[in-house]
């Protein structure tokens, strides 16, 4: 069967994978004198390219995309439509795994994942976010997005050590005339929601960092922050955001690290970080006074390279699924408060780099149960004793946080409308009132 070629020069190479709304292939780009390179097609489906919201949603990632050039942020390098007038976005291809793919694989294989490489991760993604957060218009005036759907799945980590954040199909952008939020509806995966946006309020920036404060905590305990019965019971939950210990799933965890995670999961958005940067520049502070050993980056990308590997894994994705994907064409063969630095320093926090040239979006399909995880010594040696940190970051034990009743009148028609692990609205209940909350 001859391969599917886009748009002349885009030759279809396997699928990779698919969420919610949209399909992800791997592809060459074909260009003159022989040369090629490896990119990612990102199409909507079928079933969604007539349906006006989501295919408004498709074009803003793209063009929120677009504008946003750093190298912990996957590129976009086209946006096309095919003749069959579906949209796809032409991406940066990351030979890698997602994060929540890494962190499973990890578990399996170990039992858990070092924590220095979970920093490493995070500095990458909140970089990332900052550049997000701090976005200008040509004008210099500023023109914030909000990444909101920060998580793991979304978080790509390359064999070559790189980190980088992707899908940006439900980013705010400020400069954007009109919303594509209908009122009453809360948008991002249930699980990394904020408090205040659960409780109907905006997404800001502070909600990115606390649903970054989320993936750092289940990264590290392989838990759910917060685990209930039903979509409704988690939704209270994080509406009163009583945060577990981290201390009760992990020892080894340096204690000045689990006092910024918990800032970072305050209840209230005015207590957390002040910036994507600050909060990236603590992080690099805690991993300065890493166990000695190999570099954490370096050995982040050998174990990306390593789990990979192991899970057989070809495809790649931000949802992985093994359902048939839709496709129009055939397929081819085959301190009490953590203070924020006055002044940062770039020297002071490791930096994540990212070649641009890297070669998007890889999660490979679950593989079969393994056996029990093997005890195998880690690549980035565990500290005996906690490291001694500056007094910067040392702070008093916190206080725990006061577990207060939800009082929110929504009105007696009023429709509350979360997602779950897709990027699908789903109701959680057909009429949500004051009392049930």
């Amino acid at each position: 069967m001859p391969p599917v070629v886009l748009d002349g020069k885009y030759e279809l190479v396997e699928m990779a994978g698919e969420g919610g709304m949209a399909s992800v292939w791997k592809a060459q780009v074909k260009g003159a004198a022989g040369f090629s390179r490896t990119v990612a097609i990102k199409k909507i489906k079928t079933e969604f390219r007539s349906i006006k919201n989501y295919t408004e949603m498709f074009i803003e990632e793209a063009r929120v995309g677009s504008e946003l050039a750093h190298p912990n942020i996957v590129q976009v390098y086209d946006f096309c439509v095919d003749p069959q007038g579906t949209y796809y976005i032409v991406m940066e291809w990351v030979e890698g795994l997602d994060l929540g793919t890494f962190v499973r694989a990890e578990r399996e294989e170990y039992g858990s994942t070092p924590w220095p490489l979970i920093v490493v991760a995070a500095i990458g993604t909140l970089r990332g976010l900052g550049a997000a957060h701090e976005r200008t218009r040509p004008d210099g005036t500023a023109a914030p997005i909000v990444h909101r759907d920060v998580s793991p799945h979304n978080i790509l980590l390359g064999s070559n050590g790189s980190v980088k954040l992707t899908d940006f199909g439900l980013a705010r952008a400020r400069d954007r005339m009109v919303s594509l939020t209908a009122p009453g509806t809360v948008k991002g995966k249930l699980s990394y929601l904020s408090p205040e946006v659960a409780m109907g309020g905006q997404a800001t920036p502070a909600s990115d960092l606390f649903a970054m404060g989320a993936v750092l905590w289940e990264s590290l305990t392989g838990h759910r922050l917060f685990e209930g019965r039903s979509d409704l019971d988690v939704f209270k939950m994080i509406r009163q955001c009583v945060i577990r210990p981290l201390t009760d799933f992990r020892t080894d965890v340096p204690e000045e690290l689990v006092t910024i995670i918990e800032r970072a999961l305050a209840k209230k958005p005015e207590e957390r970080f002040s910036s994507a940067s600050s909060f990236a520049y603590l992080l690099g502070e805690i991993l300065r006074h890493a166990p000695p050993g190999a570099d954490p980056q370096s050995t982040l990308g050998t174990r990306v390279a390593e789990a990979r590997a192991r899970w057989g894994a070809s495809r790649t994705s931000g949802t992985p699924s093994d359902n048939v994907p839709t496709w129009t064409y055939a397929q081819p063969a085959k301190a009490p408060t953590v203070p924020d630095p006055a002044v940062r320093s770039s020297t002071a926090t490791p930096v994540v780099t990212s070649p641009t040239a890297t070669p998007v979006v890889t999660s490979p399909s679950p593989s079969p149960e393994r056996s029990s995880p093997r005890q195998v010594a880690h690549t980035v040696p565990r500290a005996s004793a906690r490291p001694s940190l500056p007094p910067l970051l040392k702070r008093p034990p916190p206080s725990p946080r006061e577990s207060s009743s939800i009082d929110l009148d929504l009105g007696d028609s009023s429709t509350v409308v979360a997602t779950g692990d897709s990027t699908d609205p789903i109701p959680l209940t057909p009429t949500m009132k004051k009392r049930d909350l």
